[in-house]
């Protein structure tokens, strides 16, 4: 049946920025611990709340599971002489197990034959004797993006650890770590119940820290209770005059805030309403985690939302303390707007000039220059393309490349930095700018995170794709490249904006081009040291390209398709999620078999030759013949597909292609007596070869073979 595990980590207050990464690593690091202990569980459920990462191992075996190692020696062969007597060989063997030789057996190794050997049974230990070592090598592997050390500890963890309850069912699990030996005592709300509180088993833990500690440890519960208060406010309170603005990170911050939940309306004065709406809402918002509330127009209404961890009320004095601190957060917010409206783009572009981008490669001021050839550049290569039939968009496109930046160096942005492209947005339009222009300053920006919106304009998404590919190759270019988890400069969601983006605007062009002018921009201008131009682009490409590949995981699609997709060198996202969704479909209603086994056929044959021309007048058998002209037939068809990118129909001909090929194979003796026909046929063969890899290469695909 098994038994339940609980594990708590206290510590002093978390910062909601590092919440879900310690729950996340919390259970991956147990699950792994508990696998190697060879300890069976059910389930591994972990929660987390501003004092404590808690971790349930639901139904975990109260016995080690038995190992079996067999431990092999010498052939039987060299282990016995003639006689059947044991040889040095063998008695050395027993020896060094501690055996003699009667009490090892013969092993059978597949494709080896028969040795001498013994299994070994290691037979599983009590769960209990091994969960001490395990709880600790599991809080000691946790590791954080940012971590600390205290007292004068070697220990790092996200916070101070000031407690650990470990028990299994109703028993303590012991272990000591620093100054602190686990036990069966919690703490609860750091005000409300400050006390210790004894968990007697695993069963009685939320109940207790509920009623006992009034702390909530299951998160989304926290989330439910907020919500339900907010939407009691709204549906009987306000009677539905007033919404809140429920911001999903603003919330999710929230919840890991507080271990109990309490709501409490506030007012500020109607003076600050003249403010743009998401400029105010930003700054109710931004600093002290408030909620802001609109009225049935949808503008702002004077109200706002304070999630009190737990404390009741009941004199009011929480509610205007909480309203003397906004009111000073939007004086502040009103001041910064009031200076922004004294300038214009002229200055905010002059100071953009003594802002650094990165270290040797210039200024904000250098990057928004780069973005104004970059966009220019793209439109070039989208001619005829992505913008057919479109309206003239390069005028705009200058202008909102030139002002995309400048709103990093206002006040609002300076003291309110996730208003980012909001504040653009807002200040082009009070100062004149295009529409098209002004929202584009914001749509640069996008997406701003999984599952964010992509821009909707032409403008935004150049824009975007210009901005991120400078800020990946210009990283590159600096040596700050991604390894492992480490990103700190967030380029791989960068180099999934930019493929985000080209499909949705179906703009095919070959990502090397792009990126290639990037790196002469750079290189133009800065003529950084010991620079590979050509390596940096390619891997910058190679980079993008395994975002696509990324998202394709995350969407359980097959890979083999997108490796024989990109074995002839495709480079333009758009062609290969169009012949990735060709090939996929293809398999699904046709037979890839038909294309899939007579390229297997030809690799097999030309292999790693040297290739030349096919002589037409060394064809001698009809099917060669046959072959030679279908594939002369179908190259300038199959050409003119691929450039109207019908890649369903290059598909269909390649099947075509197939039965032609089978014939050959069935039909002629490749490795003629003739050296002249034999290298003609295998000529022949590299043609038809690349007549399949116009598409893809389908040797890469993963068939079954049967």
């Amino acid at each position: 049946m098994g038994k339940d595990l609980l594990f708590e980590i206290g510590t002093e207050e978390l910062p909601p920025s590092c919440m879900e990464e310690g729950v996340t690593g919390l259970r991956k690091v147990l699950e792994n611990k508990l696998s190697e202990s060879r300890l069976e569980f059910k389930d591994i459920l972990t929660y987390v709340s501003p004092r404590r990462f808690v971790a349930i191992v639901k139904g975990l075996g109260e016995i080690q599971k038995s190992k079996e190692e067999i431990v092999t020696g010498p052939p039987k062969g060299i282990a016995f002489d003639k006689n059947g007597g044991p040889t040095k060989a063998a008695e050395g063997f027993a020896r060094s197990l501690n055996l003699k030789v009667s009490d090892l057996e013969e092993i059978e190794i597949k494709g080896k034959g028969l040795y001498l050997g013994k299994r070994i049974t290691e037979e599983g230990k009590k769960a209990k004797d091994l969960l001490g070592d395990i709880l600790k090598d599991t809080l000691l592997s946790m590791s954080f993006s940012k971590q600390m050390t205290w007292s004068d500890y070697d220990i790092k963890f996200v916070r101070p650890i000031r407690w650990i309850l470990a028990l299994y069912d109703n028993e303590i699990i012991r272990f000591n770590i620093i100054n602190l030996t686990s036990g069966n005592v919690t703490f609860g709300h750091r005000t409300l119940s400050p006390g210790a509180i004894i968990i007697k088993n695993t069963g009685d833990y939320f109940k207790f820290l509920k009623s006992k500690g009034a702390v909530i440890v299951d998160s989304a519960k926290r989330r439910e209770l907020i919500l339900k208060q907010i939407s009691k406010l709204e549906e009987k309170l306000w009677k539905g005059k007033y919404k809140v603005v429920l911001n999903e990170n603003l919330l999710k911050d929230v919840v890991n805030l507080v271990e109990i939940p309490n709501t409490i309306t506030g007012n500020f004065p109607r003076g600050f309403l003249y403010m743009p709406k998401e400029l105010l809402i930003e700054a109710i918002q931004y600093h002290q985690k408030y909620f802001a509330v609109l009225n049935k127009s949808g503008n702002v209404s004077t109200k706002f939302i304070i999630v009190q961890n737990g404390i009741k009320d009941t004199t009011g004095g929480v509610k205007k303390g909480n309203e003397r601190v906004l009111k000073a957060r939007l004086k502040d917010a009103t001041f910064f707007y009031e200076e922004d409206k004294k300038h214009d783009f002229n200055h905010w572009t002059e100071k953009l000039k003594e802002v650094i981008f990165f270290s040797g490669l210039g200024s904000m001021y250098d990057k928004a220059v780069r973005l104004k050839k970059l966009s220019i550049y793209l439109i070039d290569l989208l001619h005829g393309s992505g913008l057919k039939g479109r309206q003239d968009i390069s005028p705009d496109l200058v202008s909102a490349s030139l002002l995309c930046k400048c709103d990093l160096v206002t006040s609002m942005v300076v003291e309110f930095p996730a208003l980012q492209g909001i504040v653009g947005r807002q200040y082009a339009k009070e100062k004149g700018e295009k529409s098209a222009v002004a929202d584009s300053i914001f749509e640069h920006y996008l997406p701003r995170f999984a599952g964010d919106i992509l821009p909707s304009t032409d403008i935004g998404l150049i824009l975007s794709i210009a901005d991120r590919i400078d800020t990946i190759t210009g990283m590159f270019i600096a040596g700050k490249i991604p390894s492992g988890s480490a990103d700190p400069f967030a380029l791989r969601r960068k180099a999934s904006g930019v493929v985000l983006s080209i499909l949705k605007g179906k703009y095919d062009f070959e990502l090397a081009g792009l990126i290639g002018y990037n790196i002469k921009l750079y290189l133009e201008s800065f003529n950084p040291k010991d620079t590979d131009g050509s390596k940096i682009a390619s891997e910058v490409r190679d980079f993008i390209v395994a975002r696509f590949r990324f998202l394709l995981e995350k969407k359980g699609k097959r890979l083999d398709i997108l490796d024989a997709i990109l074995e002839p060198g495709c480079g333009s996202i758009m062609d290969i999620d169009l012949r990735y969704t060709a090939i996929e479909e293809f398999i699904i209603n046709r037979d890839i078999k038909k294309i899939y086994f007579p390229v297997i056929r030809c690799r097999n044959i030309i292999g790693k030759k040297e290739f030349g021309e096919v002589k037409e007048k060394l064809l001698v058998e009809e099917y060669e013949k046959k072959l030679f002209s279908s594939i002369e037939s179908k190259k300038s068809k199959i050409k003119d597909l691929v450039v109207k990118k019908d890649f369903t129909s290059v598909l269909i001909e390649l099947d075509k292609l197939g039965t032609v090929v089978d014939q050959f194979f069935d039909k002629v003796l490749v490795m003629d007596k003739d050296e002249k026909i034999k290298t003609n046929r295998i000529n022949l063969i590299k043609k038809a070869v690349d007549l399949y890899m116009t598409m893809a290469d389908f040797s890469r695909l993963i068939v079954d073979k049967r």
